[in-house]
């Protein structure tokens, strides 16, 4: 069976196009109108992909991720925006999207860009398969079958980019450099430079750290980042 894209889409002929098109390449698709049915399918079948147009606008646009990053965390998700909601969603689109698709796009791009963020997605957990399906590091437990993570037993919200910077720094007994990072995490993607790595290094511990208490990732100056080491 293919990848699993659930389609959330206004636009009826944008919608039948594309589903059309990512069946044609192999996916099974749903296509859905409505952000609230598109969270209760998240909350009760595994998706692969979310294909999400910000047409909606900002506010709901924000608590639609901020919900599906609960019900569904480490979720894959491609915005695709106009010109106008790129410029105005930039933010919301890095801290949750790993794509954004400006409108109006070439479909056969749309498809080699899904193709290479599977690829990508399907490396880091190759790469972390000789890890244990439960893996801890002080009081932090991932479980790697259903990319998930606890911090002392209670779930973290993580996106899918929080999650595979965190388990490519927890499968490394080393310093990981900026590039190091961006070669195995964006590895089939074309990023703008190692500024990026940084980005989301501060998102991710802004999930994963306990305020007042030193960080889970430690900065190793002139070399990069790794898991700090139980402090006493």
């Amino acid at each position: 069976m293919g990848k699993r894209i659930v389609l959330i889409e206004q636009d009826c002929h944008l919608a039948r196009f594309l589903s059309l098109e990512l069946e044609s390449a192999g996916y099974e698709v749903q296509w859905l109108e409505d952000q609230q049915e598109a969270l209760e399918l998240a909350a009760n079948r595994a998706i692969d992909l979310f294909l999400f147009d910000l047409q909606a606008g900002l506010e709901a646009n924000q608590a639609f991720f901020q919900t599906l990053e609960q019900v569904r965390p480490a979720a894959v998700l491609i915005a695709l925006a106009s010109p106008e909601d790129l410029q105005l969603q930039q933010e919301l689109i890095q801290r949750y999207a790993v794509l954004a698709a400006v409108k109006p796009f070439v479909a056969a791009i749309l498809l080699e860009q899904i193709a290479s963020i599977f690829r990508g997605r399907d490396f880091i957990d190759q790469h972390c398969s000789q890890m244990q399906k439960i893996t801890k590091h002080r009081h932090l437990t991932v479980d790697l079958v259903n990319h998930l993570v606890y911090r002392n037993g209670e779930p973290l919200a993580l996106t899918r980019r929080e999650y595979d910077l965190l388990v490519t720094l927890m499968a490394s007994s080393s310093a990981l450099s900026r590039e190091e990072l961006l070669e195995r995490i964006w590895k089939y993607e074309n990023p703008t430079g190692t500024n990026i790595v940084d980005v989301y290094i501060r998102y991710l511990r802004g999930k994963i750290d306990v305020p007042g208490q030193p960080s889970y990732i430690e900065t190793v100056r002139g070399v990069g980042y790794k898991m700090r080491d139980a402090v006493v």
